[in-house]
């Protein structure tokens, strides 16, 4: 599989960007809803207050045991054996003491007084409310067991705990106690009867010595016949099953009694392994003398080489090809030790689960068998041999005999007593102990409600519901609230912002702020733009400026711009490219001229054509080229070659050319006509517009790779929808195009028609001079 190529610093840089973008528009969302953040957040300190002025108290007391393994399996070679013993018991410790066994044992231990948490319900209820309140938990890599409990009387809580803890330990105390005491007990009741007939055996001894007249022979020094020497014999083999079949019976029983108590088995597997052999035993665990020999090995060669590393490293150094080897070997070394130990502990862990226990108890179970056949063949041979001495020795071989019987039941005696008195201290020195090192203590102060905590959650509850609120509203609310948003979102500058401005009274130049108050402080957005512009875009003649809808004030915009530039000595052309429902045209008192719908129309001329069309606006220096009757295809006569000879043409006459067209979600007139100018300016109304219609426009220009100069903030701080300007009055329900017999208008009555003459233009070589201007023959311009 390969491999993933890492991130580049351009995209790292970009992703910072977007995290950074999001948290800052978190931030103003927040500023912006400052008053629900602070609403939401009392409410939560309301509620926080009123639940913990209101919530019951919760007490808690805690036991802390220490529980200690000992013993452990002498054949299992894994040096992770102590460790995975363990983690294997530890978590059964934790389960037994909220048992149910050992929670039973607790009940019966509590006062009365301490079972207020039992009152009205039933019995076999009790043990699940101590389970539902009682937690038990190991803490991490330690044999420390803590034990807790929850109850709103603290009394109660600390005798609880005190009642679970001492009916754990008697629990403890019986598992690993009680099997040895089980085994004694057997081991005693034979021990007695052995002891009978011992003492049957002496006195049937002296009273054969006393028929005997207590001859007070010895067998010293004497030759005994055959026979009596076959019944010696097989009196000793006698002895000797009788011995081996006591030892079996009694590790088998040890070992039935540790399997029903779950115990560990490894104290019996060599017992097994002196009957079965080590060889053997250790193959059904599967290991082998081989493989002990073999790790022995290898961590002897591992030591010896550590210790040749650290001389070498101190006489070469550590960057030695020779020590890097010889770490290296090392390294492996530890590694192929540490997964074959791990590979032998799991694989005599799981045997040891499933099949050691059954198999030991089969093995000795089968040595015990032939140990008593072997006894019961032993018996029949000594007694027939014993007959058969007693018949030829007479009273000296039975003396003789009931000697031997003396002597072997009292080694069986012995046998006995030294088993019982192992047991005895085995249960002295059991495997597992379990001490309390913290006594449960009566809480002082409640656990539940947690100031710390109520506080806390409070305050981070409070701060995510108002977040959530103010993301749920920020994205309902689709509008623009500042400036550092608007650009961030779109990732173009705003070129100036606009403040509302009052709706005109009269139509013409009277309507524009630039011309009739140029004074007034909302006409410097207007010249900030100009200058934004000019600083920015020192090489920008042509200038298309569009809107997102209707009504979004970009006639007004233009035409105040437009008269900016004329102020500052620049030759201005006004176009009015909106050929479906002409604003500018209407704006400036112009309507119902011929203009650009027939230039770009008509075949003859273009130079001809636009200096008959084009006319004055009564602004030294600012020229308008009106709409003209309006075209059933306006974008395709924009999208002709006759349009962009236009522009060319007006480039060469004209500083500046401004350009104004339909709404940009609304046609595809704007973007036709920005493909052929130096660039666009979009007007954005905040109060109007909704975000994701604005988002939609720009992707759309920067997906066709438009040039597109920046913002205009239009009527910002305004709380209605009405601007300066309202294409609303102008354009009906939609846009599509006309019939024929709508392409001219009447004029009205009211507006006088004028006459469109050849255009003198002033040279900007004899100021005071007027001369008339013939326009030179400028080539095909296209998109």
């Amino acid at each position: 599989m390969g491999q993933e190529p890492s991130p580049t610093p351009d995209t790292f840089e970009f992703e910072v960007a977007q995290i950074v973008h999001t948290l800052l528009r978190i931030v103003l969302a927040i500023r912006y809803r400052m008053n629900l953040v602070i609403a939401v957040m009392a409410a939560s300190v309301f509620l926080g207050v009123l639940y913990y002025t209101t919530a019951p108290r919760w007490y808690s007391s805690k036991a802390v045991l220490l529980v200690s393994q000992n013993g452990r399996d002498q054949l299992d070679t894994s040096i992770a054996n102590a460790e995975s013993m363990h983690e294997n018991t530890m978590p059964t410790f934790e389960k037994i003491i909220i048992s149910a066994k050992v929670l039973e044992g607790a009940i019966e231990k509590l006062s009365p007084a301490d079972r207020v948490e039992f009152v009205n319900k039933p019995r076999e209820a009790w043990v699940g409310i101590l389970q539902k309140y009682l937690i038990s938990k190991v803490i991490r890599s330690t044999s420390i067991l803590e034990v807790s409990y929850c109850s709103k009387d603290p009394q109660v809580t600390a005798n609880i705990v005190s009642a679970v803890v001492q009916s754990y330990l008697d629990f403890m105390d019986y598992m690993h106690k009680g099997t040895a005491g089980e085994i004694s007990r057997v081991l005693t009741k034979e021990r007695n009867e052995e002891a009978e007939k011992l003492a049957r055996k002496q006195e049937e001894l002296l009273e054969v010595r006393r028929n005997m007249s207590d001859l007070g022979f010895r067998s010293e020094g004497k030759t005994l016949h055959p026979m009596v020497q076959r019944a010696v014999y097989f009196n000793d083999a006698l002895l000797s099953s009788q011995k081996e079949r006591v030892e079996y019976e009694a590790a088998l029983a040890a070992l039935q009694g540790a399997i029903r108590n779950g115990e560990d088995l490894g104290q019996y597997m060599m017992i097994v392994s002196d009957v079965v052999g080590k060889e053997m035993l250790l193959n059904s665990l599967g290991l082998s003398t081989q493989d002990i020999s073999t790790q022995a090995n290898l961590t002897q060669n591992m030591l010896n080489a550590r210790a040749e590393l650290a001389t070498m490293q101190q006489n070469f150094g550590l960057r030695h090809p020779e020590v890097i080897a010889l770490a290296e070997k090392i390294r492996l070394t530890e590694q192929f030790l540490q997964v074959y130990q791990q590979r032998l502990g799991n694989q005599g862990t799981d045997r040891r689960q499933s099949q050691l226990g059954p198999w030991l108890a089969q093995m000795l179970q089968q040595k015990l068998d032939e140990a008593r056949k072997k006894e019961e063949i032993m018996q029949a041979k000594f007694e027939q041999t014993r007959a058969e001495a007693v018949n030829l020795s007479g009273q000296l071989a039975q003396v003789e005999l009931l000697e031997r019987d003396i002597k072997r039941l009292g080694d069986m005696n012995d046998v006995l007593l030294n088993q019982i008195a192992s047991l005895d201290l085995k249960q002295n020195g059991q495997d597992v102990r379990v001490a309390v090192i913290e006594e449960p203590k009566v809480p002082a102060s409640p656990v539940s409600p947690n100031l710390t905590y109520v506080v806390i959650l409070t305050l981070l509850g409070g701060f995510a519901a108002s977040l959530g609120l103010v993301t749920v509203f920020d994205a309902m609310d689709d509008r623009f609230r500042s400036m550092e948003e608007l650009q961030g979102r779109l990732g173009v500058s705003v070129l100036t912002v606009i403040q509302r401005l009052k709706a005109p009274e009269t139509m013409g130049l009277q309507a524009l702020a630039m011309h009739a108050a140029p004074s007034n402080p909302e006409c410097e957005g207007f010249r900030t733009l100009r200058t934004a512009i000019t600083l920015t875009h020192q090489d920008v003649h042509q200038i298309l400026i569009t809107s997102l809808e209707s009504g979004d004030g970009k006639t007004t915009i233009l035409a105040n711009l437009a008269v900016c530039y004329a102020q500052a000595d620049k030759r201005t052309l006004l176009i009015d490219a909106d050929l479906r429902r002409s604003g500018l045209t209407n704006l400036l008192n112009v309507k119902g001229t011929n203009g650009l719908s027939e230039i770009l129309r008509l075949e003859g001329n273009l130079e001809q054509l636009a200096a008959e069309h084009i006319r004055t606006t009564g602004v030294k220096g600012l020229d308008i080229l009106p709409a003209g009757p309006r075209a059933s295809n306006p974008a395709e006569l924009l999208a002709g070659a006759r349009f962009s000879q236009l522009l060319s043409w007006a480039g060469s006459v004209y500083d500046m050319i401004l350009i104004d067209t339909t709404p940009a979600l609304l046609t595809a007139d704007p973007a036709i006509i920005s493909r052929v100018v130096d660039g666009g300016v979009m007007v954005i109304k905040p109060a109007k517009n909704h975000r994701r219609q604005v988002t939609r426009m720009v992707e759309r220009y920067t997906m066709l790779k438009l040039p597109v100069l920046g913002l205009i903030v239009n009527a910002a701080g305004s709380e209605t929808d009405d601007g300066y300007y309202n294409y609303n009055s102008y354009y009906g329900d939609g846009y599509g195009y006309y019939g024929e017999d709508q392409h001219h208008e009447q004029q009205d009555d009211g507006a006088a028609a004028e006459v469109c003459v050849p255009m003198k233009y002033k040279s900007s070589t004899d100021a005071g001079q007027e001369k008339e201007y013939r326009p030179l023959s400028i080539p095909r311009r296209v998109a």
